[in-house]
């Protein structure tokens, strides 16, 4: 029995990886306490997937990253989510050598003005 079950296209891909496996590996669950694992999917929840991973995973989490998603992909959800913490943002800057790229800040409102938690 495989980690994966289903095979799925996904569209607006020009990567080689364009055929993934609909369902997450359970090694990641973990990861995904907070929400129903069983209704993740690869390719639809891709964002969530790799914003969460980015943040929180684990070397397998970051094979795993890296075999099913895109550097386009990656580098589009470090751009864009305040998910991932000042030091994950540097580990990954550096990772993908994206160096003088702007970010996102991770800040919180607050009555008091906008609080930054980097």
């Amino acid at each position: 029995m495989g980690m994966f079950k289903k095979k799925v296209k996904v569209s607006n891909s020009k990567n080689p990886k364009q055929f993934f496996e609909e369902e997450l590996p359970l090694f990641l669950r973990p990861f995904f306490w907070d929400v129903d694992f069983r209704m993740l999917s690869i390719a639809k929840s891709a964002y969530f997937i790799i914003s969460r991973l980015m943040e929180h995973g684990d070397e397998a989490a970051m094979i795993f990253l890296l075999k099913t998603y895109s550097r386009k992909e990656m580098i589009n959800v470090l751009r864009k989510s305040r998910s991932p913490s000042r030091r994950s943002r540097n580990f990954w800057r550096i990772f993908f050598d994206l160096e003088g790229e702007t970010w996102t800040p991770k800040r919180y409102p607050t009555p008091y003005g906008i609080y930054s938690k980097d």
